[in-house]
C-alpha cells in the first residue's frame, strides 16, 4: 500500500472515529429548575408522613394529597431542592442518566422514578419500604401548576 493511500486511510478512519464520538456524546439534560405540582394517591401499609394507617395491611388513599417539589439547583445532568405537602418538607436530590432515558430522585426516606412528558409535566412514581412502613404511588406533576 502506497504512503498516500495509507494517509488516506488513516485520515477517513480518524474523520468516522470523531464522528462517532460526536454521535455518542451524552445529550444535554433537560433543565428541571421550577416549582412543581401534582396530587397522588397511595397504596401504603403502616403509617408514614403524609398518611395514617387506619388498619393493619394495605390501606388504599380515598383522598388526594398535592405535593410541591421545587429544584432550586441543577448542574448538568444532578439537581437538588425539596419536596412536600402542607407543613411536612423533605430534601430532594436526583439525576438523569447521559442518554437522558433514565431519571431517579431520592427525597429523606424514599425513592422516586420518572419520566419527561413535555418541559413542563413530569410522570413520577415513588416507593419506600421500611420494617414499619411501605409505600407506592405514581402521578403527575406540572411545573408553574397551582
Amino acid at each position: 500500500m502506497s504512503s498516500i493511500v495509507r494517509a488516506a486511510c488513516i485520515a477517513a478512519l480518524s474523520g468516522l472515529i470523531a464522528l462517532a464520538a460526536g454521535g455518542a456524546r451524552a445529550q444535554e439534560s433537560p433543565n428541571l429548575i421550577g416549582t412543581w405540582k401534582g396530587s397522588a394517591q397511595a397504596v401504603y401499609i403502616g403509617s408514614n408522613p403524609y398518611r395514617v394507617a387506619e388498619k393493619a395491611g394495605a390501606n388504599f388513599s380515598t383522598n388526594l394529597i398535592e405535593f410541591t417539589y421545587s429544584i432550586t439547583e441543577q448542574k448538568g445532568n444532578v439537581f437538588a431542592g425539596t419536596s412536600g405537602a402542607g407543613t411536612f418538607s423533605e430534601t430532594l436530590i436526583g439525576a438523569i442518566s447521559p442518554d437522558n432515558r433514565s431519571r431517579v430522585m431520592s427525597d429523606d426516606d424514599g425513592q422516586y422514578t420518572f419520566t419527561i412528558r413535555d418541559s413542563n409535566t413530569l410522570d413520577i412514581c415513588y416507593q419506600h419500604s421500611f420494617p414499619t412502613s411501605r409505600v407506592a404511588a405514581c402521578w403527575t406533576i406540572k411545573r408553574g401548576a397551582g
